[in-house]
């Protein structure tokens, strides 16, 4: 018999076995008959050695075994050196039934290609025995991928619908596959977590820890430095949620320092040098054949399966899950998560860049910017979900004091989510090149844009509130309020080059800002005053409060060139105007029994000291409760006081005979005496 009826009666009998394993499978459920078919096409044990013999994930033997084609079907096992059906001779059989038989075999062999395909993309990995893991998939799509280009070489193919579905099945053989090389784990996760010397856990339990140091919790955050994992800041200014603003950004700087500086170990190798191989053979297949690009772009599109075994650069897991805690931890997280972030991507780069890793180092710029862009772009959003929040007018801040308290606070957050952007910018230009670092540029500066609008608005709404809102009134003392808004202001002009740069770099504007500020704020503490009941005591709260707001201007330049020279003369002014009406209104009228007698002192002197003692006790009782915090303006209080009440009282007391000086409950010594004890709160 000749070669080719030999060919022709195995067609026959191959396709004659086919359609019979296909009606033996139908008394099995449809997914079983499609399990056992592709089984025996795709994965037969006796056929090329990939059976149960061999590992499903061993890409060597898959690669370098038998035959490829000979894995979908034994009718490519013949004795011809082809791995595909020869022609028919025309003497044996037509040419037009003869393409028409090897049309239909072909057709079913595409079919379980695609079968194989298909599994591998739409079943769960999971779910069943039979549904593979990722290696087993990268397998079979580099398997499927070689055959279909053989099969594409048959000159059946070379045409027609059948060549439409060959090519159209290769180009998803091929995404396929690059996906799939996406799953590849290229890193050691513990050796990173073990150079790195943090996990997700431990940056929580910093942050948790440093905001419970809070002490009193006069701020919305603790005073702990923020974000470092190695050493606290100290120094530097402090806003109102007590936070180290300039120690804070330098300690950022300095990282990027130490960073920089920092020689890697070329001992210490954080690549898996097994899968790098592994990829190299698949990404050397993909090359060869013109699918460069399709690899390099799987990178980009599924850039979050590239470093989903990586704990720390895991964002959703780290911060996806915490959402509902406070703004203040949220921040502090975020803040650790960025430096960590960027020493990890610092350190990949520089494993990446240390050896030659064969076909894998020229794919290394468009992998490496694939994890970068992930991991960054996911922290730009977290950053846009924790500062642009909750709005000023949260419910949970229904009380003038925590309303007036949530704004500073608020702000604060901006400004240091702001300051961390700009560390973020300059990470970027280093870590990126060309193009790539576009659209994360472009993020971040949308992102400050936003920063800078919500700022504005609780800038313009916190004026508001304070022209608006009244005051509970506990003491004569510096309010919480009056203190708060002063904290925002010495924020405001430390950190003025953020601010001018959240304000359009219009410093103008910045000094209308401090300006309107205080003006309101001083307007609040007029009107409020008003609330108490005595004229004393309402000139001694706004004595206490508008000596704190000067007091501050003072004690920062940048703070008293924008207020100016005559708003600080002005104040004193006011000052010295409090204390004398307070003097008048609180201490004339208990002298008054003193300055209005004419009657001839000598007639009545026990009812005059009586109507003085009265007096005098009722203010003394009520006013030695009274608090002034600063001591100049206590002492000031006290000598006016004292030069109220003492001349006189000494002058009417040694007006009277040594007998008749005997109805007074006080002498000098004593009055003075108890003078000393009043503002002590």
């Amino acid at each position: 018999m000749s070669t080719d009826a030999k060919t022709r009666r195995g067609l026959a009998a191959a396709t004659s076995r086919r359609r019979g394993a296909e009606r033996a499978s139908s008394r099995g459920s449809p997914a079983q008959q499609d399990h056992r078919r592709l089984d025996y096409h795709v994965f037969p044990d006796d056929l090329g050695g990939l059976g149960a013999a061999a590992p499903r994930c061993d890409l060597e033997r898959r690669v370098h075994g038998a035959a490829l084609l000979g894995a979908f079907s034994p009718c490519f096992h013949g004795s011809s050196s082809s791995h595909l059906p020869p022609q028919h001779s025309s003497e044996e059989v037509s040419a037009a039934a003869a393409t028409r038989e090897q049309e239909q075999t072909l057709r079913l062999f595409l079919q379980d290609i695609e079968r194989s395909i298909v599994f591998g993309i739409c079943k769960n990995p999971e779910t069943t025995e039979f549904f593979r893991d990722h290696r087993r998939r990268l397998d079979d799509y580099f398997a499927a991928a070689k055959n279909l280009l053989q099969m594409l070489e048959h000159p059946v193919l070379a045409y027609g619908d059948l060549h439409n579905r060959a090519k159209s099945l290769l180009v998803t053989a091929m995404g396929s596959l690059a996906v799939e090389l996406c799953h590849l784990k290229i890193w050691k996760p513990d050796a990173l977590a073990s150079y790195l010397g943090c996990t997700p856990t431990s940056i929580w339990e910093l942050a948790r820890s440093s905001c419970r140091g809070g002490g009193d919790g006069s701020g919305s955050a603790s005073s702990a430095s923020w974000m470092s994992t190695s050493r606290s800041c100290s120094g530097g200014s402090s806003g109102p949620n007590g936070v180290s603003f300039d120690g804070y950004y330098m300690a950022l700087s300095e990282e990027r320092t130490v960073r920089s500086g920092q020689a890697s170990s070329v001992t210490a190798s954080h690549i898996d040098l097994k899968s790098v191989s592994i990829l190299n053979k698949i990404a050397d297949f993909m090359i060869g054949v013109g699918h460069e690009q399709m690899l390099r772009g799987a990178f980009d599109q599924h850039s979050e399966h590239l470093v989903r075994y990586i704990e720390i650069l895991d964002i959703d897991k780290i911060l996806g899950n915490h959402m509902e805690e406070s703004t203040e931890l949220l921040l502090k997280v975020w803040t650790s998560t960025m430096r960590t972030v960027f020493s990890v991507l610092d350190e990949m780069r520089t494993q990446l860049n240390q050896k030659d890793h064969g076909t894998f180092s020229s794919l290394k710029v468009d992998y490496f910017s694939a994890i970068a862009k992930e991991s960054v772009m996911k922290l730009l959003n977290y950053a846009n979900a924790i500062c642009i929040q909750v709005g000023p007018n949260d419910p949970s801040c229904r009380d003038t004091h925590a309303s007036v308290k949530h704004f500073p606070s608020k702000m604060v957050n901006l400004l240091i989510m702001f300051q961390a952007l700009e560390y973020a910018k300059m990470e970027i230009l280093d870590l990126f090149l060309g193009q790539t670092k576009g659209p994360i540029l472009m993020e971040i500066e949308r992102l400050t844009n936003g920063l800078s609008a919500v700022f504005l608005v609780l800038l313009v709404e916190l004026n508001g509130l304070l022209r608006s809102q009244h005051l509970v009134i506990s003491n004569t003392g510096v309010h919480h309020v009056t203190q708060h808004i002063m904290g925002l202001m010495r924020l405001l002009v430390e950190q003025k080059d953020k601010v001018h740069m959240m304000l359009n770099d219009n410093p103008d504007k910045f000094g209308q800002v401090v300006t309107q500020l205080i003006s309101s704020l001083e307007f609040m503490l007029d009107m409020n005053s008003r609330s108490l009941a005595l004229q004393g005591q309402q000139l001694v709260f706004l004595l206490n409060n508008i000596n704190f707001v000067l007091e501050q201007a003072n004690n920062y330049t940048d703070l008293k060139l924008i207020l100016g020279e005559s708003w600080c003369l002005q104040r004193h002014v006011q000052l010295d105007q409090f204390l004398a009406s307070y003097v008048e209104a609180s201490w004339t009228p208990v002298m008054s029994s003193f300055i209005i007698t004419r009657i001839p002192k000598i007639l009545w002197p026990q009812q005059l000291f009586d109507k003085f003692n009265s007096r005098f006790e009722m203010t003394y009782n009520v006013q030695k409760t009274w608090k002034v915090t600063d001591p100049v303006i206590r002492q000031k209080l006290r000598e006016k006081i004292t030069q109220k009440v003492i001349p006189l009282y000494r002058m009417y007391l040694e007006s009277y005979s040594d007998k008749k000086q005997k109805s007074a409950r006080f002498n000098v010594e004593h009055l003075e005496a108890r003078l000393l004890e009043i503002f002590e709160g």
